[in-house]
C-alpha cells in the first residue's frame, strides 16, 4: 500500500475520532452524564453490550481456565 495512501487514512481516522471525542466532552456536564449517558441509552443497547461482554469473558478467562485445567484437547470446543 502507498505510504501517502496509509498516513491519510489514518490522519482522518484520528481526526474522526477526535472529533467524536470533542461532542461527547461538550455534551458531558456531571458524573451521571459520564457514566450512563444522561440515562438516554435505549435498553437494547445496554442489553446488547453486557451480552457481548459478558460472552467474551466467559470466552477468554473461563475457557483459558477449563482448557488449563483439564488440558489442551478441549479445543475443539472453540469448533
Amino acid at each position: 500500500m502507498n505510504l501517502i495512501l496509509l498516513f491519510t487514512i489514518l490522519l482522518l481516522y484520528l481526526i474522526a475520532v477526535a472529533y467524536l471525542g470533542y461532542l461527547g466532552y461538550r455534551q458531558t456536564k456531571t458524573a451521571k452524564d459520564y457514566l450512563v449517558a444522561g440515562r438516554s441509552v435505549h435498553p437494547l443497547v445496554m442489553t446488547l453490550s453486557y451480552g457481548a461482554t459478558f460472552i467474551s469473558t466467559a470466552a477468554i478467562v473461563g475457557f483459558g481456565g477449563v482448557a488449563g485445567l483439564f488440558g489442551l484437547g478441549l479445543l475443539w470446543l472453540v469448533f
